[in-house]
């Protein structure tokens, strides 16, 4: 039943803004004081869930939601206007009110600004500091979010500084309240990018928050994630792989701003920084002692030597392997040996092959990002090739857990009302933003 037209309350629903797991989001308008409003809503019909247990579930995460915003009183965090539930032709709604915000998501600001090419450093402290603002003031008050991305922030113009837009934290759809009891819900939830090992594992702790940021900032910083992949292959690095260091895809970065970087990254919540807020002050920290960082200062001869690059693959090439003369900036050409059985995402380090470190001096690395074309379903595969050592290896990912939690469900729509994936049998169910 689409919701358009329809009246919630004093609240006429405008039109559809966006869809989700957990709900649909309106632009709703009371024409009595022609104020605007976006409406989060819940309806049985479109929650997405397999059965009718894990649909009532689904509602009880809606009123937790609207219950750990209620708890929030943050300039940085969207505020909660209302809660409400409604009846309408036989389908049950809830709803939560919140202050419409025009200018849109951080990732949509992100992606306008995409031809202007990488943030500086110091723009990506401003917003990971107003991010870790907002998720301290959460953790202080016992909730932990969960759901941490570019989408789940909303900007606010600055007027002062148009270009460095304020950020404000919203939906908490799936956050975690301590007080909460495990009958709530036993699944596991997030968006596979930016989900900590322990968050997989269905134990998210604070410092689950503050992981997520650190994808988030080496993305502004490298311009990647620091894990690509399908999604099991992503689930497999975040348990087992060591994310390369931000500056081997954006030089101009220190060796200090890697460290703070892939601290936070760590595998164990208890060998990342005590809090989020600790993070984020050591970001800006040694962003700050590295001196102004802007386009115009990017250094076009970077000392590690390392260049990078994007390699376009075939299936075929993929699978079978394949020699490629790649020309590189300057005109100089190297051939390059691509292994048997390369997949979609994957890093090659051909040391030796990149620009020399210095004047006479050794070259650095090579690192070739494959592409393939038409990519379909590989196993997942060591990260990185090196002509030098072949493939290194991985420690294997943790194998579940015996619980009595039900089954996991993979469903990779972050649109829709509907669960799609197979069932693996593993002991619980993951909705995957």
């Amino acid at each position: 039943m689409a919701l358009e037209g329809l009246q919630l309350g004093q609240y006429r629903l405008v039109r559809l803004l966006g869809s989700g797991g957990m709900g649909e989001v309106y632009l709703a308008e009371d024409a009595r004081i022609s104020q605007q409003v976006a409406i989060k809503v819940s309806r049985t019909e479109t929650t997405g869930y397999p059965n009718t247990d894990a649909t009532k579930d689904a509602v009880r995460l809606f009123q937790r939601e609207a219950r750990a915003i209620a708890r929030l009183d943050h300039p940085r965090i969207l505020p909660l206007f209302a809660y409400g539930e409604e009846s309408i032709h036989g389908t049950s709604l809830t709803y939560i009110i919140m202050p419409f915000r025009p200018e849109g998501s951080f990732a949509s600001w992100l992606q306008q600004r995409n031809s202007s090419g990488l943030l500086s450093p110091r723009d990506v402290a401003y917003f990971i500091n107003q991010a870790a603002e907002a998720l301290q003031y959460a953790h202080d008050n016992q909730i932990v979010h969960q759901d941490v991305k570019p989408s789940n922030f909303l900007i606010r113009t600055n007027k002062e500084n148009p270009s460095r837009p304020d950020l404000l934290l919203s939906d908490f759809g799936i956050a975690k309240l301590s007080s909460a009891t495990a009958s709530v819900s036993q699944s596991v939830r997030g968006t596979p990018a930016y989900m900590a090992p322990e968050q997989w594992s269905g134990e998210p702790v604070y410092a689950t928050d503050q992981y997520a940021l650190a994808v988030l900032a080496y993305e502004l910083l490298a311009g990647r994630p620091p894990f690509n992949g399908r999604q099991e292959q992503v689930m497999f690095q975040h348990f087992s792989v060591q994310a390369q260091p931000p500056s081997n895809f954006n030089p101009s970065l220190s060796r200090d701003i890697d460290a703070v970087i892939l601290k936070a990254l760590a595998k164990k919540a208890e060998d990342r920084f005590p809090s989020i807020s600790a993070f984020a002050r050591a970001l800006q920290q040694v962003i700050q002692n590295t001196g102004p960082s802007s386009g115009a200062n990017i250094p076009q001869m970077p000392n590690t030597g390392n260049l990078n690059a994007t390699l376009a693959l075939s299936n075929v090439e993929a699978e079978t392997g394949t020699q490629r003369n790649v020309t590189l900036p300057g005109g100089r050409r190297v051939t390059v040996n691509v292994p048997a059985g390369v997949y979609n995402g994957q890093v090659l380090q051909l040391d030796s092959m990149g620009e020399p470190q210095y004047e006479g001096g050794p070259r650095g690395a090579l690192i070739l990002t494959v592409t393939v074309a038409n990519a379909e379903a590989p196993p997942p595969p060591p990260p990185i090739f090196n002509p030098n050592q072949g493939f290194i290896p991985a420690d294997k990912p943790p194998q579940p857990v015996a619980s009595n939690r039900e089954p996991i469900y993979f469903s990779n729509t972050a649109y829709g009302s509907g669960t799609s994936g197979t069932n693996l049998a593993t002991p619980y169910r993951i909705e995957l933003q």
